[in-house]
């Protein structure tokens, strides 16, 4: 984020915490529970948000350097990401193409891959380079025998990928105009510290409804975030399909005492981005988080959190201060966020209610609802419901 747009951002939020208020939808809004547990809908979201459009895989700092590789599995997908001898960042399914067994596991380095059922071997760039027997395929070719090709673009510190075959896709496009923002990050000059999977049973989205306000946080969050931050109080913008959502910590205010060339944004807030239509990137105090989060279904979801930060924890008491970092966050939503949500997604199932209501103070839920709706060309949900 540049100097300009963080010293407005901190100015608003200011003016939030001064007139007790927050950013503001225009009408409340009424959500179907039927979008949390509707086996339809689920697979309506499988192939239009996750296939057919680019996602956020992983960041630049997982494939460090040349000849690196990371398997990718979130998805139900067998994904193979690398990085070659030039520093291209390639994606491929990670598919054998003599007899389907998986060519790769895990993440290091390696100038190529040998598939563990026959011994064929594949270039770090995914050609097939030679396999056993080779006479036994005659007219077979080598050449387009290779690891099938997924669209893959590098840009801002991040993996962009399209998990289905074809053309290129335009990644300053489907952000929405938060290209300029996401390139100030300077995400490519992170280290990668850790990362964490785990799996939920909620749904994918409301996975990711948890992130997107500040409303709960005097309440679920009493002992952990809520002395911290300011609750009930979020900046909303959105960016296309994207979103920002900033929430004040309760030092902001001491910004006022420095001039506003000094303003240090990040020590002071929490932004949350939504990289529609599943990724969830924290940005606070010096570190990020990325936040992949994957269906399984309609009732169960993996997440990944990677923390990145700004250099390597090459000593034993910054690494300690990362994993403190790190337990914070994992506890916040491990030990209260999804419970709640394991709950929520049982009560969907009950009947009690056939629609959710997100409040005016809850316009980025609502944004994010909205945009899940038009992308599966489903009708506008607004408007008074009877429940």
């Amino acid at each position: 984020m540049l100097q300009n747009e963080r010293i407005a951002q901190a100015k608003r939020l200011m003016g939030y915490i001064e007139a007790g208020t927050t950013s503001h939808a225009q009408d409340v809004y009424r959500n179907p529970v039927d979008d949390y547990i509707s086996p339809k809908q689920a697979d309506a979201e499988r192939q239009s948000l996750f296939q057919d459009r680019p996602l956020v895989l992983a960041a630049s700092a997982q494939l460090p350097g040349p000849n690196t590789f990371l398997a990718h599995d979130l998805f139900d997908l067998p994904i193979l990401l690398t990085r070659d001898g030039e520093g291209v960042v390639r994606a491929f399914l990670n598919v054998c193409r003599h007899r389907g067994a998986r060519v790769a596991e895990g993440c290091g380095e390696a100038r190529g891959f040998v598939c563990p059922y026959h011994a064929w071997v594949y270039g770090i760039d995914g050609k097939l380079a030679r396999r056993p027997d080779d006479a036994a395929f005659d007219g077979v070719d080598k050449a387009t025998h290779g690891l099938t090709k997924l669209p893959a673009i590098e840009r801002y510190g991040l993996i962009f990928v399209r998990p289905t075959p074809g053309p290129a896709f335009d990644v300053d496009a489907a952000l929405g105009g938060l290209a300029p923002e996401l390139a100030a990050f300077d995400l490519a000059g992170f280290t990668h510290f850790k990362s964490y999977d785990s799996e939920w049973r909620l749904n994918w989205k409301l996975g990711i409804d948890t992130f997107l306000e500040s409303y709960h946080f005097s309440v679920l969050h009493n002992q952990t975030i809520h002395p911290i931050f300011h609750p009930n109080l979020g900046a909303f913008d959105a960016y296309g399909e994207n979103l920002r959502l900033m929430f004040a910590r309760r030092t902001l205010p001491e910004l006022k005492t420095t001039p506003e060339a000094e303003w240090n944004l990040p020590r002071h807030v929490a932004a949350v981005y939504i990289l529609f239509p599943n990724t969830v990137l924290v940005w606070q105090g010096e570190h990020v988080e990325l936040w992949h989060v994957f269906p399984k279904g309609t009732d169960a979801v993996q997440f990944r959190v990677t923390l990145l930060i700004p250099r390597p924890a090459d000593t034993p008491e910054s690494e300690a201060h990362w994993d403190r970092n790190l337990a914070l966050l994992l506890k916040t939503v491990e030990e209260e966020d999804f419970p709640v949500g394991e709950g929520i997604q049982q009560s969907f199932r009950s009947g009690a209610q056939s629609h959710i209501v997100f409040g005016r103070n809850e316009p980025a839920l609502q944004h994010f609802h909205r945009m899940i709706r038009a992308a599966l060309a489903l009708p506008p949900v607004d408007g008074e419901i009877s429940v």
